[in-house]
């Protein structure tokens, strides 16, 4: 399940919400004057909530940052991410492997192009429990029932406000230690995000050059395996029984 929640990571960037946002037409402001810290942090909870209600679609570059036991040196990897609401998402990795991810609902393609394998999950009737749990089918409020979060307000004009969160419950802890989540101060974007796991090994994911709404083409979701790729299709919804075919 660990593995499933951390490849490749929706995780808050992708936090649209199910239910609409306060009435007042005044954005929520959490560096208003004469706010508490608690009020602060729901004001930036709202004002992330509703920036995200307009988000249809979303293009970035990512970098991501990866330590582990495993690698005698931490890891870096690039590539591109794009979304459409509400649930179709494309991770491009082009170094220092090329790897492709799909996500298409409760179906995750990964196309390791090097290897010529690629293994689908059909998450089924766990999509809604691990989504929730990672916060991306709810909205930032989610995570709020989850973990403890302190937030770090911007020192001055352009940096960004970081929220620092440890799991509340003993069956996250186990698997995950800590999250630190950084948001712009201009797009109230998620723009940075690291994740620590029980074991200490850590991914932090660094997003830039993004692009809001603009148009998709359909087919950038739609994974097409070329012959030769020998694929596995793992299905969750019938508890882990998989099939194969070169």
């Amino acid at each position: 399940m660990m593995k499933l929640l951390t490849v490749p990571l929706l995780a808050l960037f992708l936090a649209v919400p199910a239910f609409a946002a306060g009435r007042s037409h005044t954005p929520p402001d959490p560096m208003a004057a004469g706010l508490t810290g608690p009020q602060r942090l729901q004001a930036l909870v709202d004002r992330v909530r509703l920036e995200q209600q307009q988000l249809k679609t979303l293009e970035a570059r990512f970098t991501q940052q990866q330590e582990n036991s495993m690698l005698a040196a931490p890891e870096e990897s690039k590539g591109t991410f794009s979304y459409r609401a509400p649930d179709k998402v494309r991770w491009e990795y082009t170094s220092p492997n090329p790897i492709t991810v799909v996500i298409r609902g409760d179906e995750m393609t990964t196309w390791y192009r090097d290897l010529k394998k690629a293994e689908t999950l059909k998450v089924g009737r766990y999509s809604s429990q691990v989504f929730k749990y990672m916060g991306a089918s709810g909205s930032l409020q989610t995570l709020l029932e989850y973990f403890t979060v302190r937030l770090k307000l911007p020192e001055k004009k352009g940096d960004p406000y970081r929220l620092e969160m440890d799991p509340k419950y003993a069956r996250i802890s186990k698997r995950l230690k800590s999250m630190t989540l950084w948001i712009d101060p201009d797009t109230f974007f998620p723009s940075r995000l690291r994740y620590v796991q029980a074991d200490g090994d850590s991914v932090e994911y660094q997003f830039s050059d993004m692009k809001r709404n603009a148009p998709i083409p359909e087919d950038r979701f739609v994974l097409k395996l070329p012959p030769g790729v020998s694929t596995r299709t793992v299905d969750l919804s019938r508890e882990g029984s998989s099939k194969g075919k070169p």
